[in-house]
């Protein structure tokens, strides 16, 4: 065993000195889904890995984690005109765009925004949902985002990055992601838990959002506003998602049910702030099956035939 230690080690020199070819660099397998600044600084030359800045093309510019391509927000959940809200992009051309970004089916892709608000926090967290959704579920998003790596001192560079042309091949996973017939459906369904990461006087009915055309909150759904979710605005400090412990005491506190294995429903205003709680309770506490209604309260409040709920709170049966 010894011999053959050395005779590795002796092997992996001579490779280093001489040019021979060595075994790529990869992440880590089974990276959390949720990754810390010091993590991407760690593994930024892994030849597996691919880092989206979901911020504007001219934050971008300015400057950006060495080594990322920009695929602003907005590319991931456009204005639909037919539906009137936004939504998450065709199969088609998710596809085209990840592959010019060079995302394989087999890479590790880490996400990250401006991490300095609620907003910013939000966004990034959907477009994991996103890609989750579309398929890939290799996936990461970087707490804190931009914000905390530059608050932290690390390199930034502001060159447009390259790479091949990759072959992840975007298929929608109807699993994570219902539209307004599903989330009709749902209401009558007791062992479905619908879930609005609305802010919470929105959800009472006493505020909405301009665009969206009426009050209240869908029958039977259980409030868990996205902010509370997150550091954002805290002592100015970057947008990081809080700890797990907390988080699951959130959840619970709420009336999520305890059981990771029924089905729950996320919806807000136009799918952005449900990302995040998809995130928060799929990628880290675990919850098998939760999707989100994409459309969201935009599309929903279009019908006034559908239900609504005014100046009352949501609950669940556990």
């Amino acid at each position: 065993m010894k011999i053959k230690l050395l005779q590795t080690v002796i092997f992996m020199l001579t490779a280093a000195v001489v040019g021979f070819a060595v075994a790529p660099v990869t992440v880590t397998a089974g990276t959390n889904s949720l990754v810390t600044t010091e993590w991407l600084e760690n593994n930024l030359a892994a030849d597996d890995l691919v880092i989206i800045d979901v911020r504007t093309t001219t934050n971008y510019g300015v400057g950006h984690i060495p080594g990322s391509f920009s695929m602003p927000y907005i590319a991931w959940e456009p204005f639909n005109e037919k539906k009137q809200c936004p939504l998450m992009p065709e199969a088609k051309y998710f596809t085209d765009m990840l592959q010019a970004l060079g995302v394989n089916g087999s890479s590790h892709v880490v996400i990250y925004d401006h991490g300095n608000s609620i907003g910013d926090a939000t966004r990034g967290c959907t477009c994991v949902w996103i890609l989750e959704a579309m398929g890939h579920s290799n996936v990461s998003y970087l707490d804190g985002g931009f914000t905390k790596w530059t608050f932290e001192g690390r390199i930034i560079d502001n060159k447009k990055a390259e790479g091949e042309k990759g072959d992840f091949t975007a298929k929608v996973d109807p699993s994570k992601v219902v539209d307004l017939q599903q989330v009709v459906e749902k209401m009558k369904n007791k062992n479905t838990v619908l879930v609005d990461a609305r802010n919470s006087n929105q959800h009472f009915g006493d505020d909405k959002r301009g665009d969206v055309e009426r009050f209240g909150h869908i029958p039977g759904s259980i409030n868990l506003p996205a902010p509370f979710l997150d550091h954002a605005g805290v002592n100015r400090a970057p947008a990081t998602i809080k700890p797990e412990k907390q988080l699951a005491e959130i959840v619970n506190g709420v009336g999520i049910p305890a059981d990771t294995d029924r089905e729950i429903i996320v919806y807000c205003n136009t799918g952005q702030y449900a990302g995040m709680n998809y995130f928060v309770l799929h990628d880290i506490l675990g919850y098998k099956n939760v999707s989100v209604y994409d459309g969201s309260m935009i599309e929903y409040g279009l019908d006034d035939k559908l239900p609504l709920v005014n100046f009352t709170w949501g609950s669940s049966a556990r």
